[in-house]
Parts: structure tokens; C-alpha cells; sequence
């Protein structure tokens, strides 16, 4: 801060010992303030490798474990890898059972479980399902494809009451007669 600043502060009838005073007082805050934050600086750079030390820690806390605890670790990561091989093999088994019937991996996914024989029976119970459904659909569309009445429509095929005679022609009028050859040239040669 200037004695400008602190004149403005104090306001102009202030008097040089009053502007000193207030700039004695600030800059001693200021520099409170300063010294503080570099001993706060300080103290941050000497724990910042917080994280090395707890990983050495947690080094020296291993080796200094008892047997017994290294086996109670050993138990635990062995039962997460058998819990890890069971799913597999679960896994395994229904991708197995399901391949013949069309099924994503994510269908597959919710039948697995770390237990074999209820996965087992989840995976057979849908593929039985899909194998009778497929073949319902397939039985009722035979059927559909049997009963189809496949005799043509004959409604837009002219029937023999419409077929030119030479009477019939001749009766025309001489429009209708003209009309006809250039519609039915081959009709009218076969008259």
C-alpha cells in the first residue's frame, strides 16, 4: 500500500504520523501473513512424499507380519482367485451349453454365478425354453404354409364370356370395330 492510498483511507485531513502508523500496521500484517504462508510451504514439502513413506510402511508392516497373518493374507487372496475360477468355469459351462441357440454374452453373464450346478440348471432351463419356443414357431408356420389355399385368383383373368367372337365384332359399330383392332391386333387376326 502507498501513503496515496493510505491518505485516501484515513482521508485528507490525516496527519503524516497517522498515514505512517497505518502503513507501519499493514505492512506488519502483511508480512505476518507472508511469513506464515512460507512456513506453511515449508511444512507442505517436507510431508509431500506422504505417499512414498506410507508405501514404505506398509513394505515394513508386511516383512514384520507374523506367520500367521501371512497366511490369513495368503487364505484370502487364494479364496478371491478360486471365487475368480469358479465364475470361469461357470462361465465355461453355459457359453456350452448355450451355443447352439443364439444368445449374447451379456444374456450369458446373467445366468453365471460361482455356483456350477445352479448355473447349470439357469443355462439348461433357457435353452430348453429357446429350443421349444423355436420349435413351436417352427410347427405353427408348417402348419400356416399347409393349410394356405395356393389356387390362383382367376377374378382378373378375362373368362370366356368376354372373348370376341366374329359376330360379336361385327355387331360393333365402325368406331368400336377400329378400336378394338388397334387394341387386340392378334385377337382380331384370330377371328
Amino acid at each position: 500500500m502507498t501513503r496515496e492510498e493510505a491518505r485516501k483511507i484515513l482521508g485528507e485531513e490525516a496527519t503524516e504520523e497517522q498515514v505512517t502508523n497505518l502503513l507501519a500496521s499493514f505492512h506488519g500484517i502483511e508480512k505476518t501473513k507472508n511469513d506464515e504462508i512460507n512456513s506453511l510451504k515449508a511444512q507442505l514439502s517436507e510431508k509431500s512424499d506422504y505417499d512414498d513413506l506410507k508405501k514404505k510402511l506398509d513394505d515394513i508392516n508386511k516383512a514384520n507380519m507374523t506367520e500367521q497373518q501371512k497366511l490369513d493374507q495368503m487364505l484370502k487372496e487364494a479364496e478371491a482367485d478360486r471365487k475368480l475360477a469358479k465364475l470361469e468355469v461357470s462361465r465355461a459351462k453355459a457359453k456350452s451349453i448355450l451355443a447352439e441357440v443364439n444368445i449374447t454374452d451379456e444374456q450369458i453373464e446373467d445366468l453365471v454365478s460361482d455356483n456350477l450346478e445352479e448355473t447349470i440348471a439357469k443355462a439348461n432351463r433357457w435353452k430348453d425354453t429357446i429350443t421349444n419356443l423355436k420349435d413351436t414357431v417352427a410347427k405353427e408356420t408348417k402348419e400356416s404354409l399347409v393349410n394356405l389355399d395356393l389356387k390362383p385368383d382367376l377374378s382378373n383373368v378375362p373368362q370366356g364370356d368376354d372373348v370376341m367372337t366374329i359376330e360379336k365384332f361385327n355387331n360393333l359399330s365402325a368406331i368400336e370395330q377400329e378400336k378394338f383392332i388397334n387394341e387386340h391386333p392378334q385377337e382380331f387376326e384370330n377371328l
